[in-house]
């Protein structure tokens, strides 16, 4: 006689064998027959929200872990696997909270231990993180990466290459380990002014993750195809559409002002971004996707841009409210100050802007393309539609080269509130740079301000620029592509009208 029951251990080899090529649809309708078929199982529901997490789907897996809890109330485990969802999402309190509730649990829980010391670590606290990660023992790889990025914070980068080389030899990695050791191989090696063998490790990263997120990424909008589709809309639209927007209503409790920072990753969003938050009187939040439902209902087709043309002030306030709740659950109160809303992969969410927020301040963040470009391809991201792109030099620079000129067409049409601040001018004078963006926004000038490292140390900083505020202002980035220029030759020609547009020296 035969059982219709999932064996556990087929299971469990067939879902590792399709995550590990990057099938990720196949791994997530095997869970969900599994959870299917033993509804009352926690462990199942857990193996789900695992592979929902493992492919980008962070809402789906929330709901999973929620149903694994239910069943098993308390459970160290999934505690932690919900807090690890839960940080994917910015919302750092709620998953601190959580590993904490698990570790009182259990102790020696590795879940919780690992992951307090991981936001020890994006909070750039290198002694808590070696202290919380102490009792574990054993040669685990998450342990050795661990180290090894604690050596790069504290900028030890002989030790952290020599950590990352011998964390790249263990043949228990997945392939997405394997590529965050790549591009922590190559930060450590660019450190050290070993250019040509950073470049490399970088490319073979991405490289990896390209094949990894390959199947996911052909099932939807490309994120070059995205911002190109935008732009021709545009160009085409009424502009007389897009030159008024519904009256925005006061609402007791609201922020005092509003900003959005955005631009292009990697173009100086988190130093601006950090010297803001310093301010007595404004609340900042990190690359939250408080849009995103939003780009959904309006921007994903010509029926919603049409739509969004014609947005009546029932339908904006409707959208306001939305925004501000999700502002709130992100855990930022705002009451009373002005807030920044940082999105440096948010330009394309400028006509929502427009509409829903017509007094809000935009602040556009503008770098060195060339500087853009190469540091896309060497930091490592979460993934999704434009870090997907950033997973290949030729596209990197394409994402960037119809991202720039869906700005351009969008600047000309929509009516904005905008200030460009050019990064190399902001560092080589910070003080004059960050008085001009102060009075921009309605601000007063605080010294505190100037003291990036000290605002950044007391902040979580989630971006691949953590570790650079933390040291405070570094001229080190300006112009690095020169070191790397044989390897962009590729790009130079997509960046060429960038780079002469915007004013800077072709060589």
């Amino acid at each position: 006689m035969t059982s219709n029951r999932p064996d556990p251990g087929k299971s469990q080899f067939d879902l590792d064998r399709l995550l590990q090529s990057g099938r990720f649809d196949e791994s997530i309708a095997l869970a969900q027959r599994a959870a299917a078929a033993t509804p009352g199982d926690a462990a199942a529901w857990a193996v789900l929200a695992g592979v929902l997490f493992a492919s980008r789907r962070p809402d789906a897996a929330l709901q999973a872990w929620t149903r694994a809890l239910a069943l098993r109330p308390g459970d160290p485990v999934l505690l932690c696997g919900l807090a690890n969802v839960l940080r994917s999402l910015s919302r750092i309190g709620e998953a601190r909270a959580l590993m904490l509730q698990a570790l009182a649990a259990d102790d020696a829980s590795f879940e919780a231990r690992f992951g307090l010391a991981s936001l020890a670590l994006e909070a750039g606290d290198w002694d808590q993180a070696e202290a919380l990660a102490a009792p574990l023992a054993g040669d685990l790889p998450q342990l050795a990466w661990l180290r090894a990025r604690t050596a790069l914070g504290r900028s030890d980068l002989a030790a952290a290459r020599e950590r990352t080389a011998a964390l790249l030899e263990d043949r228990r990695l997945g392939p997405e380990q394997r590529a965050d050791g790549l591009l922590m191989l190559s930060e450590a090696l660019d450190g050290l002014d070993r250019t040509a063998e950073a470049f490399a490790a970088a490319v073979e990263g991405k490289a990896i993750q390209r094949r990894l997120y390959a199947q996911r990424a052909a099932g939807r909008e490309a994120e070059v195809d995205k911002l190109r589709r935008l732009d021709a809309w545009f160009a085409a639209a009424d502009p007389a559409a897009w030159r008024t927007a519904p009256a925005e209503i006061t609402v007791k409790g609201q922020a005092a002002g509003h900003a959005f920072l955005l631009g292009f990753p990697r173009s100086g969003t988190t130093l601006l971004e950090q010297a803001l938050a310093g301010h007595s009187r404004v609340v900042a939040l990190e690359e939250a996707p408080t849009l995103v439902d939003a780009y959904d209902a309006f921007l994903s087709t010509p029926a919603g841009l049409e739509r969004l043309a014609r947005l009546s002030a029932e339908e904006a306030q409707a959208w306001r409210a939305r925004y501000w709740q999700d502002v709130r659950t992100f855990g930022a109160d705002v009451g009373g100050r002005l807030f920044l809303d940082k999105a440096p992969a948010g330009t394309l969410y400028l006509p929502l802007i427009a509409k829903l927020f017509p007094s809000a301040k935009v602040l556009f963040a503008l770098r060195d393309p060339r500087d853009v470009t190469l540091s896309c391809l060497r930091n490592n991201f979460q993934i999704n539609a434009m870090t997907y792109a950033f997973t290949d030099l030729v596209q990197t620079a394409a994402c960037y080269d119809a991202c720039m000129a869906m700005a351009r067409t969008y600047r000309a049409m929509l009516s904005l509130d905008l200030l460009q601040v050019r990064h190399e001018a902001l560092v080589q004078n910070f003080a004059g740079g960050l008085a001009a963006v102060a009075s921009f926004l309605g601000l007063v000038m605080e010294p505190v301000m100037l003291d990036v490292a000290a605002t950044a140390r007391a902040r979580v900083v989630r971006t691949p620029s953590a570790g650079q505020v933390r040291a405070g202002l570094s001229r080190r980035g300006l112009g690095r592509w020169r070191a790397y220029a044989p390897q962009l030759a590729p790009v130079m020609g997509t960046l060429a009208p960038w780079v002469a547009r915007f004013g800077y020296e072709p060589d």
